[in-house]
């Protein structure tokens, strides 16, 4: 080989060198509901949440299920979507559900919103049946809490009323100032 070709032979060996090294343009193709997701930089996304929680005695006080859970760690409050609730509070099991939830970065508190429902459940009572848009539940001290108006059902009396504070282990409760009571009667068969 002369000159000039070992030259052009070391020429392309180096560009093919310099070509292989470069790594390739690539495309996204992240689903856009995943890339919404990737764009708020959350520290975990989870799909399918199941958490269930136990007291020192090993039995069972809260189940939260979510369809998804957006967590951001300690930078802000955790989003979750669908949450739904099971709180074992002796004699009496509640569950909670909304369309959202957040749960606060220290895990104390749970906010829950649109389309709000509560019902507490004990054998051989009526079951309690709370309704609103919003509430909120402090899982230090058991209250649950809401400053929009809530219905409240148990047996044959329908309250409503414009706020609510209710202690989950005593089961006392309030319904705010401006507070309305309709009792159903029982209906005869003729």
């Amino acid at each position: 080989m002369n000159g000039w070709s070992r030259l052009i032979f070391i020429a392309l060996g180096a560009l093919a060198l310099v070509f292989g090294l470069t790594e390739p343009t690539t495309k996204s193709t992240l689903d856009p509901a995943l890339k919404e997701i990737a764009d708020l930089r959350p520290d975990a996304f989870m799909e399918g949440v199941y958490q269930r929680q136990f007291d020192a005695a090993g039995q069972l006080e809260t189940t939260l299920v979510a369809t998804s859970l957006l967590d951001f760690g300690d930078r802000a409050n955790a989003e979750l979507v669908d949450p739904k609730l099971w709180l074992e509070r002796p004699p009496a099991t509640w569950y909670i559900e909304g369309e959202r939830g957040e749960l606060t970065a220290d895990r104390n508190q749970v906010f829950l919103s649109q389309n709000v429902i509560a019902n507490r459940l004990e054998n051989g009572k009526d079951p309690w049946h709370l309704s609103g848009q919003t509430l909120n539940w402090d899982q230090t001290t058991d209250l649950v809490t809401s400053k929009t108006t809530t219905r409240l059902v148990q047996g044959s009396a329908e309250s409503v009323g414009d706020a609510l504070v209710m202690d989950l282990n005593t089961n006392e409760y309030t319904l705010g100032e401006k507070v309305r009571t309709q009792w159903r009667s029982a209906t005869s068969s003729d």
